[in-house]
């Protein structure tokens, strides 16, 4: 796929949240997934201490050198990265960090320097880096959004969840102070219950409280083939070898996320049916 000569290189894509348990995880893989289908080069990071991404995904990735030891110098991007089933789609894993130092590792990269430096470099190979973070605003998760170029947060619909995002909206606010570029390119109404008026609720909350353009149209439905997703280790768009019906949900977020960022295909256009 060729790009079109305004498209952006190496954007930084930060997918955070204040709590565990909201999808993050979720949202990153499958949203890296659905946006390599597109044919743009993604690297996944796992920048998640407890190692989210490598426990999802069927494998050994939570045992391999990754974000980790690239930060310390102890091996190059290319050596640390682990290959997908797509050409387009590289992981890097968050590396080995024991457990007791984990929140010495987050803390020591909050000022963003290192991951900083980081980014520098992965941008020359990739036209997206979409970063999996823990559940917090602080320490690693503060010090790459700091170097981002957007930041997505996936939202539970559940009753009072829409009032966090205006945390996030705080702390890129006191980024942009200091200098970041960041930007919040929207929210993702995450285990959206359809009948439940309760959960109707928290979207209705968010369409009100927030610029019509922070929401994204697409939202993800609580839905059986995420479990099932999760137990066989892999995205939900590689369940079966026909996806279920939810996984097209994914397509729909990564072509949303193409035209906030940016991207422009200057090979796209109208295909005859016959030919």
């Amino acid at each position: 796929m060729s790009r079109g000569m305004n498209d952006p290189k190496g954007v930084v894509l930060v997918v955070a949240g204040l709590k565990g348990g909201i999808g993050k995880t979720t949202l990153s893989l499958n949203l890296s997934l659905a946006v390599a289908q597109r044919r743009w080069r993604v690297l996944l990071v796992d920048a998640d201490p407890q190692g989210s991404i490598g426990f999802s995904i069927h494998g050994d990735l939570h045992q391999k050198s990754g974000l980790a030891e690239v930060l310390a110098g102890e091996v190059d991007l290319d050596q640390a990265v682990v290959k997908s089933r797509l050409a387009e789609l590289d992981l890097l894993p968050v590396g080995q960090i024991p457990s007791v130092a984990a929140s010495r590792w987050s803390t020591d990269l909050e000022d963003g320097e290192a991951i900083g430096s980081f980014f520098a470099g992965a941008q020359k190979a990739y036209d997206l880096i979409i970063v999996d973070t823990p559940p917090s605003l602080g320490g690693v998760t503060l010090g790459a959004m700091s170097r981002a170029s957007f930041v997505i947060s996936p939202l539970q619909a559940e009753p009072l969840a829409a009032r966090s995002v205006s945390k996030f909206l705080e702390v890129l606010a006191h980024l942009k102070a200091e200098g970041s570029s960041v930007e919040m390119i929207g929210v993702v109404l995450n285990m959206l219950q359809s009948r439940h008026d309760s959960s109707l609720a928290v979207a209705q909350e968010s369409w009100n409280l927030f610029p019509e353009d922070l929401v994204f149209e697409a939202t993800i439905p609580r839905d059986p083939a995420f479990l099932h997703a999760s137990a066989a280790g892999t995205p939900v768009g590689l369940l079966q070898r026909r996806p279920p019906a939810v996984a097209a949900v994914f397509d729909q977020i990564a072509a949303e996320l193409e035209t906030k960022i940016g991207f422009d295909v200057d090979d796209d256009q109208a295909i005859s049916l016959l030919g």
